[in-house]
């Protein structure tokens, strides 16, 4: 029979700074001769690649780890026995995301690509007032997340400000979106003003 390494699970999406556990299955055939294993689990992310966890005939490399996910990743070895290459990565990064290849080398080679997606909730929202002169008020939202959000301004009856707001953004050094909206214009003081970041991607929205 032809040596096949199969995936459980092609696609895992998983929250920034959370952990991710996955995985690749091949065929062990009785007991395992772990002298005989090597496990590769590479990320490929624009066209680069970056080596994840290398075990070369039983033995890890720790050397030929990328510094990215040195003390981050390893393969679970009390899982190989099953014939379960299992790549257990901690405090996932948005640089994590990306196509990742499974190639086990055991009695016969072969290979598979998982992918893993990485988001980031806009969970938090800063607010803050501003006076800018006598009659006029500058509403402030700023919040980090991951894909880029959208930035809404309403009323308590629902009716759009956004019109007046000036949202900008940056890139923070984990690649994370720093989003901040401000929103200048003469309230009425007995109304309630929201801002909603709106992430298209997720799904979802936070307000404030």
């Amino acid at each position: 029979a032809l040596f096949t390494v199969e995936v459980p699970q092609q696609l895992y999406i998983v929250e920034y700074g959370s952990n991710v556990t996955m995985e690749c299955r091949f065929p062990v055939n009785g007991s395992l001769n772990l002298g005989l294993l090597t496990v590769v689990w590479e990320q490929i992310r624009q066209g680069k690649s970056k080596e994840v966890y290398t075990l070369r005939r039983g033995k890890t490399f720790p050397s030929s780890q990328h510094h990215d996910y040195i003390g981050r990743a390893a393969v679970l070895h009390s899982e190989l026995n099953l014939g379960r290459a299992i790549l257990h990565i901690i405090s996932v990064k948005i640089t994590d995301a990306g196509s990742y290849l499974c190639l086990i080398d055991y009695q016969g080679v072969d290979y598979k690509y998982v992918t893993l997606e990485v988001k980031a909730s806009y969970k938090r929202i800063n607010t803050q007032v501003m006076r800018k002169q006598e009659d006029k008020f500058a509403f402030m939202c700023q919040s980090e997340g991951f894909p880029l959000a959208e930035v809404f301004w309403r009323n308590e009856k629902n009716f759009s400000l956004s019109k007046y707001a000036n949202t900008t953004y940056r890139l923070t050094t984990d690649g994370l979106y720093n989003i901040t909206s401000i929103l200048t214009f003469k309230p009425n003081m007995s109304e309630n003003y929201s801002c909603v970041f709106w992430n298209k991607e997720l799904g979802g929205e936070t307000a404030a």
